[in-house]
């Protein structure tokens, strides 16, 4: 009797042992958490094959689950503005709400090529989280086989082309030929010549060379060019030097006469106008004295008049010359009178 319930209590612990485990598989792959966690919305135009229960991750890290994917082909979200096909509720932990902003994006993918799909969270950045049901808007997985579809139909059409169009496209591949045949011809008839053309091409290239470097050499790098640059330097730094104080007394000439003209007035333009005449004036009995003087000096030279005979005339001179030599003499003769 003892024996039967020590196997009973054994075939108990057993079964109990893998209920636990069964449990514990079933929580650890099913993703069942205890943790606390908050609702967000994400719209979606094809959610590809995303399920319900697939895995929401962050930085590759498991964050939440899809909770459920809701079809609303219908007018407009009166929330959002928008017209959504697909809205998938995505409960999120707890733990992880301060990392998720308002910028982040939300988008399907793949573990892998050929692995399963999930919901992935760039959390974006900020110092603004997002809020509790929020509706974001996410971007589908690649269609493969919208594309694979499209490729087939382009891939049907270009056959039903080809086979429809056979005829032209075999003359076209005997003209293609027939043209490579004659440019083969050609060729072969012209392949002296083509090397000779190529020689005097590569001639040509080498006599460009030299001429350029020889230019080069002449009038770039040649010291009467070094020269001619010294010199502008030169030249542009003495302007660079000398046209700011010039422009600077320029300036200061410009203001002087604006003043200038800005405080004579009608009476000072007619003293000057009569300035003005008084010189001319001047100016012509000026030129009337000088006329007399050249004269008078034309006389005197041509020894007319008393001053001209005393000056120009020899004997007088010389008469001149021999009283002062007498008195010089005899100064008596000064006191003497007979």
């Amino acid at each position: 009797m003892a024996a039967t319930k020590s196997i009973e209590v054994k075939v108990g612990m057993l079964i109990l042992v893998g209920v636990s485990l069964l449990a514990a598989l079933i929580l650890v792959m099913g993703g069942i958490t205890f943790q606390k966690r908050f609702a967000l919305f994400v719209d979606f135009e094809n959610p590809g094959g995303i399920q319900p229960g697939a895995p929401v991750k962050m930085a590759g890290v498991r964050v939440g689950t899809i909770e459920a994917l809701e079809f609303r082909a219908s007018p407009p979200d009166p929330l959002t503005g928008r017209r959504t096909l697909v809205r998938a509720k995505i409960m999120v932990e707890e733990r992880y709400h301060r990392e998720i902003h308002r910028n982040a994006e939300f988008y399907v993918t793949t573990q892998g090529v050929l692995g399963e799909q999930f919901l992935a969270i760039d959390p974006g950045t900020g110092n603004d989280q997002i809020a509790a049901n929020t509706i974001a808007v996410g971007m589908g997985p690649p269609r493969i086989d919208l594309f694979v579809a499209r490729a087939y139909t382009l891939l049907d059409e270009a056959v039903a082309g080809v086979a429809s169009n056979r005829d032209q496209i075999r003359g076209i591949v005997h003209n293609l030929a027939g043209t490579l045949q004659h440019t083969n011809d050609l060729l072969a008839r012209n392949g002296s010549r083509i090397d000779r053309l190529l020689e005097d091409t590569d001639q040509l290239i080498r006599d460009g060379d030299g001429l350029v470097n020889a230019a080069r050499a002449r009038y770039v790098d040649g010291a009467e060019v070094r020269r001619i640059m010294a010199r502008a330097e030169s030249v542009l730094a003495t302007i660079d030097r000398e046209v700011p104080p010039l422009s600077r007394d320029a300036r200061a000439l410009m203001a002087n006469a604006n003043r200038i003209a800005n405080g004579i007035g009608d009476a000072q333009i007619q003293d000057v106008q009569a300035t003005l005449r008084d010189v001319r004036s001047i100016a012509r009995r000026a030129d009337t004295i000088a006329g007399d003087a050249q004269r008078v000096s034309q006389h005197i030279r041509q020894g007319r008049g008393t001053v001209g005979a005393l000056l120009m005339d020899e004997e007088v001179y010389d008469d001149l010359q021999e009283l002062v030599r007498d008195l010089k003499h005899n100064p008596w003769k000064f006191f003497w009178r007979e």
